[in-house]
């Protein structure tokens, strides 16, 4: 029994944000990873970064659109 995972590393933000929005995150932000056991469509890219990957050609897109 070997089911998928995804594996998601954090972190943390970018030395602008940190020094703006959050002076001490050095002492407070420690990298970490997630292991998640892929259990939907849903890959690590969109766990990690919340955006979603839309597999759908622009030619299909357009044939879909055009025949509404």
């Amino acid at each position: 029994n070997s089911p998928p995972y995804n594996f998601i590393i954090h972190t943390a933000p970018s030395k602008e944000f940190s020094t703006r929005e959050w002076p001490d995150l050095d002492k407070k932000y420690h990298w970490h990873i997630e292991i998640i056991p892929r259990l939907s469509k849903i890959a690590g890219f969109e766990w990690g970064t919340g955006f979603y990957i839309n597999t759908t050609s622009p030619e299909e897109a357009a044939r879909i659109l055009n025949s509404i």
